[in-house]
């Protein structure tokens, strides 16, 4: 069988030729590809786009046929390169990652070799949730020059880059007979796009780091909280501000530890300055948490995993999320967990049970289920003890691995109905 994988990011296993360094981004991809390479009679080849080439660049890197194409704009790849790509590697299926962009789309129209997409989330089931619930009319109009401009900010990034990639998204889908997901949620979605489509469905394979270490009360830092990122108002990051500034008053010297970039050190004059990074220096400012908030940059697998276990508790503060990686893997690590309830993050762990949920935007909740577990560690441990055994079933390397070798197989016979 040949498998041939369209991806929009750039794989580290080509990244030294183009002379990019490693990103964070891509490794549950790179895992699903190695657990691959391990079955019989399986050729396996990656198809990906690079400003940093003008031609296709062919590669063979740990036995995957690499291809990479110039990206013609939004991660796009022209007509005759992708149809070059087809004719030299001839896969049996298409198996294409992610759905919203030209890189997608493109292969998607594909119609000489059977095409799957599998969906990393929804953008339309994502679009309400874009302006994370703040009240961003209201900024438009605001006394403060600051707000205006943050808030236009905002909006053009909606209109202008979301939106296209929307558009890509919905044409993507509407396009293939074949969608691969993981939850009710992406299922629901997806439906209402094509529901002509055949849904197969397959969880992910978390970086190898996480399984190999465990979180230990003893070794972290009490009443510290990590978040994976906070990089647009959708992540809800603003509402664990607000619930920080509540917990300050009984426990003063509790930390928030923030993976990504620091809004509040960019430059006077910098773009960065404004848009979500304003409103969110402002709301730190008025919970009087300057000194308790902490973004420690973007982090590897090998770092997440240290400044995660160095934490007390795990929090997924977003307003809408379809299978959270980062909550999987702080399941995986034994962490005690806290999730807003949304998308198809309630479906990875049982409430109260495995991991501690609350409504989205419920700032006064949200505190209340972090003061649980900083006030109580015997239901703390038990909590990250029962999260660590059911990410393991979820995220199984051979399970998952062998779900996704059967739906290949599948679509190849025709046996077609969904699982």
């Amino acid at each position: 069988m040949r498998v041939l994988w369209v991806t929009a990011q750039i794989l580290p296993l080509v990244c030294d030729e183009l002379g990019l360094r490693t990103n964070g981004f891509g490794g549950w991809v790179m895992n699903m590809l190695q657990q691959l390479l391990r079955v019989d009679d399986l050729e396996l080849g990656v198809v990906m786009v690079s400003s940093k080439t003008s031609k296709i660049m062919y590669t063979t890197k740990d036995g995957i046929k690499c291809y990479v194409a110039p990206n013609i704009g939004n991660k796009g790849i022209s007509e005759e390169d992708r149809n070059s790509i087809i004719e030299m590697f001839k896969p049996d299926i298409i198996h294409i990652e992610g759905n919203e962009f030209g890189i997608h789309n493109s292969f998607s129209q594909v119609r000489c070799v059977p095409v799957m997409v599998s969906l990393q989330g929804i953008l339309s089931g994502y679009e309400q949730y874009q302006y994370g619930g703040l009240p961003i009319a209201d900024y438009m109009f605001s006394p403060s020059k600051h707000n205006i401009i943050s808030s236009w900010i905002l909006y053009f990034r909606k209109h202008f880059l979301f939106d296209k990639r929307l558009s890509l998204e919905n044409e993507t889908i509407k396009n293939v007979k074949y969608i691969s997901g993981r939850t009710f949620w992406d299922k629901a979605h997806s439906y209402w796009i094509n529901p002509d489509a055949v849904y197969f469905s397959c969880n992910r394979i978390l970086r190898p780091f996480f399984y190999e270490n465990e979180w230990n009360y003893d070794r972290c830092k009490p009443l510290s909280i990590f978040v994976g990122n906070g990089y647009s108002p959708l992540k809800g990051i603003h509402n664990v501000i607000d619930a920080l500034g509540l917990l300050k008053k009984e426990y003063p010297e509790i930390k928030l530890y923030v993976a990504g970039e620091n809004p509040i050190c960019k430059k006077k004059l910098s773009i960065k300055r404004f848009g979500y990074s304003n409103l969110l220096r402002k709301r730190i400012a008025e919970a009087g948490v300057e000194n308790n908030v902490f973004f420690i940059g973007s982090l590897d697998g090998e770092k997440m995993v240290d400044a995660m276990i160095n934490c007390n508790v795990y929090v997924l503060p977003s307003l809408i999320e379809n299978s959270p990686n980062t909550l999987g893997e702080a399941m995986i690590l034994g962490m005690p967990c806290v999730s807003a309830y949304t998308g198809g993050a309630s479906e990875m762990a049982v409430d109260e049970k495995e991991c501690l949920f609350y409504r989205a935007n419920d700032s006064k909740l949200l505190a209340w289920q972090l003061k649980r577990v900083f006030d109580d560690r015997l239901f703390a441990e038990r909590i990250g003890i029962n999260a660590r055994k059911h990410a393991m079933v979820t995220h199984d390397p051979i399970r998952n691995r062998d779900s996704l070798i059967d739906s290949y197989k599948r679509i190849l016979s025709g046996r077609e109905e969904e699982m």
